[in-house]
């Protein structure tokens, strides 16, 4: 009884229809012409040929710059010279300080089963000022560093960096009488920067073993907020940072405390087109940075026999531009 009602239900259901299938044409088919106007792909890299245009780019999702080799950073001017933002008075340096700095990571070829990268970074600078101690030789630096991604967006590096001129050089010329300014030292640290969230910190230790001896830490935090100015094409992330500067013996045997402490803030403006800005090869930074120092800044001066050669509170102006590769 019951297939014979199936049967009749379904028998029934072309009576039902309401709506029947056009009946086919005759002659020929017509074909109307189709717009090609969006282009969803083309020959080599998009980005490179500026024929790529996104929409609008989204607010919390620039891809990380970790997966990229590595940067060239141009420091184009800072209006004070300053280590871990501990500034140098006016009485070495009466003018600002511009350095070039970049990092390149290698294939892994030797660790490669481990997950490590090798990385080769180094900076250059000059203050501006060929009178005073600090402006008479130029500031370099050379780091080899060996990290591993622990966790996600956490990078941890150990590695050697090599120091030539600067408030280092001059502290280790002070205290060896050397002609030299040269400074050596081990590092570590620890990174975080989540592109999506915003957080991003570091912290790193090193220890000095020429030149100077003792330990130096450099801790910051910072948050990145996203989106707070657009203007058609163009749109403006910025960062807000915090950090302190902690010292071992490293300005000298019984130096020990804080360094300085600082705020920084930067404009990171981008376009909506990707040719500069966030995750794009090029872009510009503007700063400002406000630095006080903390308990070591008069013991600097007592063990050098000078009076006032750290200063105790700088604004510095900056503004940074460069390549990311």
């Amino acid at each position: 009884m019951m297939n014979r009602t199936l049967f009749c239900f379904i028998a029934a259901l072309p009576a039902l229809a309401t709506d029947f299938p056009p009946p086919i044409p005759d002659g020929p088919v017509e074909y109307t012409d189709v717009s090609y106007d969006t282009n969803y792909g083309s020959y080599g890299d998009p980005y490179e040929s500026g024929s790529y245009t996104p929409a609008a780019a989204p607010s919390l999702v620039p891809a990380s710059s970790s997966a990229r080799r590595g940067y060239v950073n141009i420091n184009a001017y800072s209006s004070n010279y300053q280590v871990r933002g501990m500034g140098v008075t006016n009485t070495l340096s009466k003018y600002g300080y511009s350095s070039v700095s970049a990092s390149y990571n290698l294939p892994a070829h030797t660790f490669s089963a481990y997950g490590l990268q090798h990385r080769i970074s180094g900076e250059y600078g000059v203050v501006w000022d060929a009178s005073c101690p600090l402006g008479d030789t130029p500031v370099a630096r050379l780091s080899y560093g060996l990290g591993k991604e622990i966790f996600p967006n956490l990078i941890a590096e150990v590695g050697y960096s090599f120091r030539h001129g600067g408030l280092e050089g001059f502290m280790a010329r002070y205290f060896d009488g050397a002609s030299h300014r040269a400074t050596q030292e081990l590092y570590a640290s620890v990174t975080f920067n989540d592109y999506q969230k915003g957080f991003f910190g570091k912290i790193e230790t090193g220890a000095a073993f020429y030149g100077l001896t003792g330990l130096y830490f450099d801790i910051e935090a910072g948050y990145r907020f996203t989106d707070v100015m657009i203007r058609g094409n163009m749109g403006v992330d910025m960062e807000f940072s915090a950090g302190v500067a902690p010292s071992i013996g490293y300005w000298g045997s019984d130096v020990e405390g804080s360094d300085a402490y600082r705020l920084k803030l930067a404009l990171l403006p981008y376009s909506q087109t990707g040719t500069f800005g966030r995750d794009a090869k090029a872009y510009v930074k503007p700063w400002v940075q406000c630095a006080w120092t903390g308990s070591n800044a008069s013991k600097i001066d007592r063990v050098t026999d000078k009076s006032g050669i750290i200063d105790h509170f700088q604004i510095t102006l900056g503004v940074d531009c460069g390549l990311n590769f």
